[in-house]
């Protein structure tokens, strides 16, 4: 039995590249050997992919062979998907609605997401016609698809194993981190404000912006970096692109407290990342944030100019409450048994009992 992971693009330090990876690596310690097929590897070659038009070519596949698609929106040809001889099965990532970029892009490009996505509905029901199983990354996700009649789902966080690091002395205790995309969902707009407001408790709190800005979005990080001149809070923000895994490591031990505005997540390894770094997590519960900080994190349910106001005190306080010991040892304690559970989950058991089920039953 041979397993193929397929997907449009192939980056392996995104999320949905990270989830890939753990696939790949946990089907070959199971003994199931796995390979990544991609249209494009944009990947830094640590894992070997093939071409999808070489595969037919360069496989020998048979009604045994495992093929599954890491979703996430229309991208991959479907046709080709389902071409390949073997059985099926779709990684579900969720897919972020055209709403929240509206704003920021042309009529023309909203016009084009608008497309991209009544086509990725369409292409989930022609999944769902000929694929065995749906996995989720989150129960937020399966939802989604149950919303539109696709019930053969299971729900499989993120692939992926964290490394605990322990609380460990922070450097200001003032500053604000968040780490991933810059678009619009995410709202960093709002995480700008919660700085203002944060600003005016203690001038030297201050925000780690690391991550990415995709050339479309070139417009709403000019009007990220606009607030900041309005609102006074140049000095107090930092916005860091293109950062390494190294550097990542770093500007983890510099962050005091992770936020979170994102008002679209299909699960959200960032939010699991600062747990395991033992950072305090403050998120907007929306999607799949509350299930996955599984009680690990501080939510808030609004985010209205008072509402934000009333957050800073709020997180003000946490965060002096934590840093003098009055509660941070049961906090962080929560931390780490968050993170150990993500890292005690059997994921071998979980892929092999799926991708096995049918060969079982017919013997």
């Amino acid at each position: 039995m041979k397993a193929y992971l397929h997907i449009s693009e192939f980056r392996d330090g995104d999320g949905i590249g990270n989830d890939m990876k753990g696939i790949w690596k946990v089907l070959n310690s199971s003994g199931i050997k796995t390979q990544i097929v991609c249209q494009k590897d944009f990947s830094q070659g640590s894992i070997p992919t093939i071409r999808s038009e070489e595969l037919l070519k360069t496989e020998d596949l048979d009604p045994s062979s495992i093929h599954v698609l890491e979703y996430g929106g229309s991208g991959y040809s479907i046709r080709d998907f389902l071409s390949f001889p073997g059985r099926k099965f779709v990684r579900y990532q969720n897919i972020t609605p055209p709403k929240f970029f509206k704003p920021f892009v042309s009529t023309e490009l909203y016009r084009s997401f608008e497309s991209d996505y009544k086509k990725s509905i369409i292409e989930l029901h022609s999944l769902k016609r000929n694929a065995e199983a749906f996995l989720a990354s989150s129960k937020y996700s399966a939802s989604n698809l149950e919303d539109l009649n696709i019930t053969n789902t299971k729900v499989l966080p993120i692939v992926k194993k964290y490394v605990w690091s322990g609380r460990k002395p922070r450097k200001n205790n003032y500053t604000i981190g968040y780490v991933g995309r810059l678009v619009p969902s995410k709202k960093i707009e709002d995480i700008l404000i919660l700085i203002y407001f944060l600003k005016q408790i203690n001038s030297k709190y201050r925000t780690l912006l690391i991550g990415n800005v995709p050339s479309i979005f070139e417009g709403y990080f000019s009007n990220l970096k606009q607030m900041c001149r309005e609102l006074g809070i140049g000095p107090n923000v930092q916005f860091r692109m293109g950062v390494s895994d190294v550097e990542i490591s770093r500007f983890w031990e510099e962050m005091d407290a992770y936020v979170s505005m994102s008002e679209h997540e299909g699960f959200g390894i960032p939010l699991v990342e600062a747990i395991s770094n033992d950072i305090p997590v403050f998120a907007y519960a929306c999607t799949a944030v509350p299930e996955t900080l599984k009680g690990a994190g501080y939510l808030f349910r609004r985010k209205d100019l008072e509402s934000l106001r009333k957050l800073a005190e709020w997180m003000h306080f946490i965060l002096e409450a934590e840093n003098s010991n009055l509660d941070g040892s049961y906090a962080s304690s929560r931390r780490k048994e968050v993170c150990m559970d993500y890292n005690s989950m059997p994921f071998d058991r979980f892929l092999k009992q799926i991708f096995t089920f049918r060969e079982t039953a017919v013997i």
